[in-house]
This record gives structure tokens, sequence and C-alpha cells, in this order.
């Protein structure tokens, strides 16, 4: 795996004075590179708050303030669709609770700094279809649907309406974590004040199992994304270690996750400058090195690496583990469906292009590559020992 680099490192600096104030000292700091590292890992603005500062170059600090305004405009529009949503669910007693975005950005310094791409919500299976025709009532459009989720759209925004929790197995184990853990997710839910209005947010002990989750689920895919390890970081670190400890030690050895949970918390302690608990243990640098490469390597939702749809079906097999071979094809049509957006092209336009590079040369696969890169994440991924359970 590629070490970090310059540019790496510095971000990594800036988000541990930003989120955990730590002391920094930057180094021949290329920012223009930072920015656009910053960028693909969706923590651009959380950067730009820091290092504004330091910029003397005018028109790259021009360009960035124009990029963090734009940031900032979007968070606050999908803010308001949060509150919206909770509304309306609301007033028509249908049993909710939001999940992952606004949810995750509370536990930040400044929750407006941390980018969110749509909206989550979960509903209790007995309200799911009342949800689904209210929604098509409020003019939400059906957008796609999976095993766990089905996503509307509105006013360019996404919305998904979760009925079960993502980076669970796709087993009768996955079953029964979701049903010991999860059946009482909207119950336990709680009000929370945000922008003078109460929203319905997950409590503290779902909300780390969200979490952590998650990041599972985009693991053997596109792999850990920098703004998901800064997420758990903060989260963890607004938890006193005893509570923690009460609240997730004996349900996360259970589910099998723990160690990946104290894995996620040591690399946040040495490279974002997060506290150190005693309950994370100790794991060898070198781990730790491996796994922040190549969560920088990836980029958010592998935006950095377009062959990691191609490793996804060496690096998952079927069974107990959460990301099947058929999710190739799911994640080859997101990313089509991104660059279309972007682009502002037909789906067809976008594959097209793609299939006359393939067939000129231009965009030739490298299989020998694909394997190797697979064989070292898959290398890495083994480490966490997900779903073994511990007593």
């Amino acid at each position: 795996m590629d070490r970090l680099t310059r540019s790496q490192t510095n971000l990594l600096q800036l988000l541990s004075n930003a989120l955990f104030q730590k002391q920094i000292r930057i180094d021949n700091c290329d920012w223009k590179e930072v920015y656009r590292e910053a960028n693909v890992h969706k923590v651009f603005p959380i950067v730009f708050s820091i290092s504004q500062q330091y910029i003397k170059d005018e028109e790259l600090l021009k360009t960035a303030k124009k990029l963090f305004r734009h940031s900032i405009a979007k968070t606050c529009e999908l803010n308001f669709a949060h509150i919206e949503l909770n509304r309306l669910l609301k007033e028509n007693n249908i049993g909710f609770v939001l999940i992952k975005g606004l949810t995750t950005s509370l536990y930040y310094p400044n929750p407006e700094l941390r980018i969110s791409g749509d909206v989550d919500f979960f509903v209790k299976k007995e309200d799911f279809e009342k949800a689904q025709a209210l929604l098509k009532n409020q003019h939400f459009h059906y957008y796609k649907e999976s095993e766990k989720d089905v996503a509307y759209e509105k006013n360019q925004i996404r919305y998904e309406m979760h009925r079960g929790v993502r980076g669970t197995p796709k087993n009768q184990s996955g079953e029964a974590i979701f049903q010991k853990y999860f059946s009482d997710l909207v119950e336990d839910s709680v009000g929370c004040l945000f922008e003078n209005q109460e929203i319905q947010v997950p409590s503290t002990f779902h909300h780390g199992l969200i979490l952590l989750f998650h990041s599972i689920a985009h693991l053997t895919g596109q792999g850990i994304g920098l703004r998901q390890l800064c997420d758990w970081a903060v989260f963890e670190a607004a938890i006193p270690s005893e509570e923690f400890i009460a609240l997730f030690e004996k349900p996360l050895k259970e589910c099998g996750i723990w160690r990946f949970a104290c894995l996620m918390s040591l690399c946040a302690n040495k490279y974002l400058g997060a506290p150190y608990r005693t309950w994370q243990g100790e794991a060898e640098p070198a781990l730790l090195e491996n796994i922040m490469t190549d969560i920088m390597n990836a980029g958010n939702f592998g935006e950095k690496d377009s062959d990691r749809l191609r490793q996804v079906k060496y690096i998952a097999d079927t069974g107990d583990e959460t990301v099947k071979r058929g999710s190739v094809i799911a994640q080859a049509k997101k990313t089509i469906e991104k660059k279309a957006t972007i682009e502002h092209k037909t789906k067809a336009a976008v594959l097209a292009e793609y299939a006359k590079k393939l067939l000129s040369g231009e965009r030739k696969p490298d299989t020998a590559k694909t394997l190797e890169t697979a064989a070292e994440r898959k290398a890495i991924y083994s480490e966490f020992h997900l779903f073994e359970t511990e007593k």
C-alpha cells in the first residue's frame, strides 16, 4: 500500500486541530493539493475554516471561499429538509427516527461544517407502507429500492427511507443482530432541539451502532471514508470512557465488531488527535498505517479510485459478508448516475463514453493491478475479524 503523502499528512493535522484542538505544525504545504484532498474526502469546510488564515495566494483564497460558501449553503438546505421531513412524519403519526447525516453532525464542534449527502431516516415496519403513501402524496419521487431502504427525490434532494441497517450481515446472524439491537430503534429515540425545532434522533447507543455498521457496509466496497472515521472519532470522544464501556463493550463483542471499533478509535487517536482510552487496547503501528492509507487512497465513496468497483468481487465472499458480488453492478450504476448528474448528460451517454474508452484501449482495466490491490485490502480487512463473536 502507498504511504501517506505530505498533503494527506497536513490534511489530517488540520482535522486534528479543528476536531480536537490539537497543536499543529504545517510544513511545506501545497494548499491547492491539500484542498483537493479535502474536497474529495468531503471534509473541505472543516479544513478551510482552520486553514484560511494561512493562505497567501489571493486567487486560491477567492476560489476556496466560493466553494466554502456553496458547501455551507448546501448543508443549510439539507438541514431544512431534515426539519421539514421530521415535521411531516410527526404530524402524520409515523414512527420514525432521523439517522446518519444531521444526527452525526451534532457531535461536531461546528455542526454546519460537516458535509451531508442526503436525508436518511428509519421507519418502523408497521408504518412503512403508510410512510411511502405519504411521500408519494407529498410529491416525493420514487428513485430506487434496495433490500434495506427505498430512495426518493424532491427538489434535487435524495431521501433514503430505511427499514434495515446497512452493514449488518446478509444472513440469519444479521437478522438476529437487528432484532436484538435495533428493534427498539424508534422507541428509544429522543427529541433533540435543532434550529429551535425538535427533531427525533437515535439514542446514544443506537447512533454508535449505526456509525459502525455504516462504515462496515462500505468497507469491502469503496472502503471506509475519512469522513466516516471523523464521524466515529467525534462521537466516541464525546462519551466518557466508563459510559462507553458500559454501553458498548458487551453488545459489540456479541456482534463481533468490538475489535473493529477499537481499531477505528486507535486510528482516530493516531491520525486525528482523538483522545486515547485504555479500552482501545493496542495495535501494531503498521496495521494502523495500512488502515489509514487505505482510507486516504479511497476518497469519499471510493471517489479517488474507480477500480475499487472491480475489486469488490475479489474482496467479498458470499455468505456472512456484507457485500455481495451483485453490488459491483449496483455501484457501477451509482457511479454512472453521479457522473451524468455532474456533467448534465444522460446515463446512456455516460455509459457509451465509458464503453468507447474501453474498446479503444484508452481505459483498459489492469486485472493484475486490480487483483494485487484487492489482495492487499483483503489482508487489512481480515485484521478486523468482523462478526467473530467474543464473550
